[in-house]
Order: C-alpha cells, then structure tokens, then sequence
C-alpha cells in the first residue's frame, strides 16, 4: 500500500516552495468594495460539483458578502497535497480524504454532504468490457475489476459486493488509478470488468459494456464540503453563508435543469456525445452526515490499515454549519 502520508508532505514541501496557483477572484461585491472574507475552495471537474459552479456564476456567494475562489484541480491528489499545504481554505471530495488528512496531523472537518445517491439515480457502476462472457457478479469479481485501491471507489466497490455475498478478500481488485485510463482497459479488453463514475459509465454503456451493479438507492457514495480547522474557528458564519449560497445552486439547478447544461458540459467536462442527453442530477438539501455513515469508512480504512489509530466522529464531522 503507497504511503498517503509521505506522498502528501512531499508535494507539500514542494507547492510550500514554489507557491500556489489559482483562479482569479470572483469579482467584488455590489457595492465596488471587496468582500471582508475571501474563501480559496478547491474543486474538481466532476457532476457533483455543478451546484458550487453555478452559484458562482450566478453570484450567490457574492450576494452572501463573500470573496469565493473556486480553484479547479485535476486530480483528488493534487487538491488533498494543496489542503495539507495549507494552500486553500477548503474542498469538495469523497469522505475518505478528510478522514486521512485528519489522521495524518492535517485538521480538517467535513461540514456538510453535498450529494448522495439515495434514489433511482447512479453516479457509479460496475461494468463489464463490450467481450466479456455473461458471466454473474462473482465470477467477474474473481476475474478481475479495475480500481484504484485505498479509495472511495475501492470502498463502494468492496460494499457493493458484499452486499451480494461476495467476500472482499475474494474480490480481485486490478490496480490501475487513472480513471481515463481504467476506461480504456475496459473497452479495449485489457481488464474484464472496471468501476467508474458518471458520466463514463453512460459512455461506456454506449459504446458495448454492460453495466453489473451501480450506486443507486444505496447511500454509499457521498461527497462532502470540508474546510481546515483553522479556517472554521477564524470564519464560522462565513461558512454559514458559503453552505446556504451552495444551497441556492442546488435548488436552482433542480428548479432550472436545462439552463445549466451549458456550464455542467464545460465545468464538469462531460464527453461530447453526452452534451445534450446526459440526464442532469437532482441535488438534495445540504445535510450533516450521519454517525453511521462516517464511522462505516473510517472502519474500511482501519481493516485496510490506512488509519492506524482510534478515532471518533467528532474528529471527522463539524456540527452547527448547515442551516
């Protein structure tokens, strides 16, 4: 298992020496003065995502008196390496990042859940290649699925199969971390099954594999807001606002869908032939999330042996934000 903890110092020490790079700031406020709090939070160019795009463009956080740069990152690694640095102020992710961060002496709290598959949409799936034999769930998952492990797709794919009878230690986990890549193996043949995300599961469904098992209905996908521990004493009722101006973006997405095709095809980088088909999700309230559902990961990553020490759900959750 690679060591999370010396990978994150490392790239630290280098963004520490070299400095950080972002997106400009969101503008000022009506009244030509700048706001009194300026938020640096990190993003990735995924569809859960699309409520914190939206209320930027739509001046949300400028109407709530704050200063909001959304810095767009690539890849979860480069965004978690930019949190240990102490280059932004907060993020958008899965729930295992703050849990590790928090274990490795980098404090910071989850706020909210942001999205969560609890109805008939997927945001997930296990899929297996367009010539792969029609085979049931445990023999594709003795054949091999492509992930990257340690993470919130190992996770969801680990609890998926259980969930059918299927033991994690017979599940024949195929390492491969880039997810453009993993899709690739997949359709080529390389590997027989692979786990992705929305919006290339629908893709790949396109283009000859066949979905075996997905995320709806089951809870156990969720995407979180964090911010430091640091930020959080200094500006508790800016995250107040932040949340509630993240908030009007949800509703204003389920209220308008088609309006915000445009900004989820270019922010969300959905593939071209998706543009005007992909179904637009349905953003739930903002929630705190619940013992359960937290402590259910920390206790993957202590089996896994990626925490190593005893923790609570008051190290990992912040209550008193969502309003």
């Amino acid at each position: 298992m690679r060591s999370i903890k010396v990978c994150i110092l490392l790239v630290a020490t280098v963004f520490s020496m070299h400095g950080f790079w972002g997106c400009s700031p969101s503008g000022q406020d009506k009244g030509g003065k700048s706001p009194s709090v300026t938020i640096q939070f990190g993003t990735l160019p995924v569809i859960q995502a699309l409520p914190l795009f939206v209320a930027a463009e739509k001046g949300y956080f400028k109407d709530a008196g704050l200063d909001v740069e959304l810095v767009p990152f690539n890849s979860a690694m480069e965004k978690d390496v930019a949190m240990s640095a102490g280059q932004i102020s907060g993020y958008f992710g899965d729930m295992i990042t703050p849990m590790v961060l928090t274990a490795n002496g980098t404090l910071v709290k989850i706020v909210a859940t942001h999205f969560n598959i609890k109805n008939e949409q997927r945001m997930f799936a296990i899929l297996a290649g367009p010539k792969y034999p029609k085979k049931d769930l445990h023999a594709l998952s003795s054949a091999g699925i492509a992930c990257s492990s340690n993470t919130m797709l190992d996770y969801l794919m680990t609890r998926l199969l259980q969930k059918k009878g299927i033991a994690a230690n017979t599940i024949n986990l195929v390492e491969v971390k880039s997810i453009p890549i993993r899709l690739q193996m997949l359709m080529s043949d390389q590997v027989p099954a692979a786990i992705l995300p929305e919006p290339l599961v629908t893709l790949a469904e396109m283009k000859g594999a066949r979905v075996m098992i997905d995320d709806r209905k089951t809870g156990l996908t969720p995407t979180v807001l964090v911010f430091s521990d640091q930020f959080l004493a200094k500006n508790p009722d800016a995250v107040k606002a932040f949340l509630q101006a993240v908030q009007k973006g949800n509703d204003y997405i389920n209220k308008n869908p088609d309006e915000v095709r445009p900004t989820m095809n270019r922010e969300c980088k959905i593939p071209e032939p998706l543009h005007q088909s992909f179904a637009i999700p349905a953003f739930p309230k903002l929630n705190v999330p619940k013992n359960k559902e937290v402590m259910d990961v920390y206790s993957w990553l202590r089996e896994k042996n990626v925490i190593k020490t005893d923790m609570t759900y008051g190290q990992f959750v912040a209550e008193g934000y969502v309003q």
